[in-house]
């Protein structure tokens, strides 16, 4: 799952801030976060370990592995938080991972604001896993996502059991809800083939809750 974009959703107290805790830990290149800090979601207070950055210059200049990038809206700086990615990995050859959390305010359901040419996160789900950079989406609301794009997501991590308003998403990706968390903090990893299918199920770890 290094390799790939990750779709990652979650009702809120699901266990999805800890699942992207976890992953952000354990990836095994440059980790970032865009901490969109009007928004909640995983934000600086949960990221004892990164170092924060405020501009490219100063990402470029940090020596740590695990970045928090504060910015009052991800999707003005996400050009420059791409092209730090891109840099970082031709420079170092290792993998770069970029989380955005909330990610239905950055993709919203409009083609015009979130087709490829005209959306820069579109852009890296289309174009950056050749170049080394894995991006992860989560949201507690998919149905408000621009689905289209979502398509280049070889994963999706449902945490914790589905919400009513998650139907229309769950029908779109033909999900049954036999095959999702019935509990809190449970998660199972699906392949969204047609059918689609659970290849793993666990718990998130408490140690990043």
């Amino acid at each position: 799952m290094d390799r790939y974009h990750t779709a990652v959703v979650g009702d809120s107290g699901s266990g999805k801030s800890t699942y992207l805790r976890e992953c952000h830990d354990r990836f095994p290149g440059l980790s970032l976060v865009l901490d969109d800090t009007d928004i909640g979601g995983v934000s600086g207070r949960d990221l004892d370990n990164a170092a924060t950055v405020r501009s490219a210059g100063e990402a470029r200049r940090a020596s740590a592995s695990r970045l928090r990038w504060v910015c009052s809206d991800a999707m003005e700086e996400i050009d420059d938080a791409r092209a730090v990615a891109h840099d970082y990995h031709e420079r170092t050859g290792y993998p770069v991972q970029v989380i955005v959390d909330e990610a239905h305010r950055h993709l919203p359901d409009s083609e015009k604001k979130s087709s490829a040419k005209n959306n820069t996160l579109a852009a890296m789900l289309h174009e950056d896993r050749d170049k080394g950079v894995k991006v992860v989406l989560a949201s507690q609301d998919p149905t408000d996502f621009y689905y289209p794009p979502l398509k280049q997501c070889k994963w999706l991590v449902w945490c914790g059991p589905p919400s009513t308003f998650h139907r229309g998403f769950r029908r779109y990706y033909n999900i049954d809800t036999d095959d999702l968390p019935d509990e809190r903090f449970q998660y199972r990893v699906i392949r969204p083939t047609e059918p689609p299918r659970v290849v793993y199920e666990g718990e998130t770890s408490e140690e990043y809750a």
